[in-house]
């Protein structure tokens, strides 16, 4: 099923077009429960419609890929290869390290200057974060610089890993996606 083949249309200067400002969510069509989902690992290079073909055996399906993982830029939420987040970094990190191209890459690493460390993590809880005021405060050796590259790839990683609506709710998604874009 394709996306916006649902989607009901609006007169704009005199033109119908789709109204594409709708936006539904897997939760009003769906009572979700664990088992309703799965788990899925993306290797690099996976993009939404090689993974709903995969597993929905449809490209068209990417919608649900990203919907079932409340993504709505596929862009930049969704994982990146190491080449696509390095490419991101160089962008984004630019001004801020004063330099272009792989210089950019070398200042998000750089372990000789302060600029570029994002927060401070403990050693024995990596869910505890400290900011550099509080640590400069009280600096321990129970905590640690996570610099802009190690934590854009921990950023990263976290998208690794999705979940996918099972495949047997397939059809009925699709009669209640219909009902829902329309408001009815």
């Amino acid at each position: 099923m394709s996306y916006f083949r649902e989607f009901p249309t609006v007169v704009i200067n005199n033109e119908e077009v789709l109204d594409i400002t709708r936006k539904v969510k897997l939760t009003s069509m769906l009572k979700a429960s664990a088992l309703d989902y799965t788990n899925y690992t993306l290797e690099d290079g996976d993009k939404p419609e090689s993974v709903a073909y995969y597993y929905y055996d449809n490209s068209e399906y990417a919608w649900l890929v990203l919907m079932a993982n409340d993504i709505v830029d596929p862009y930049t939420q969704w994982y990146k290869t190491t080449e696509e987040l390095e490419s991101y970094m160089k962008v984004q990190y630019e001004t801020r390290s004063n330099t272009t191209g792989d210089a950019v890459l070398e200042w998000t690493k750089n372990t000789t200057i302060a600029g570029n460390i994002v927060h401070y993590k403990s050693l024995y809880d990596p869910n505890i974060r400290i900011n550099r005021a509080t640590y400069l405060s009280d600096p321990t050796s129970e905590f640690y610089a996570v610099r802009v590259y190690d934590y854009e790839v921990e950023l990263n990683e976290d998208k690794r890993t999705i979940q996918l609506l099972n495949k047997s709710y397939l059809s009925f998604i699709e009669d209640r996606f219909s009902v829902v874009i329309n408001g009815s």
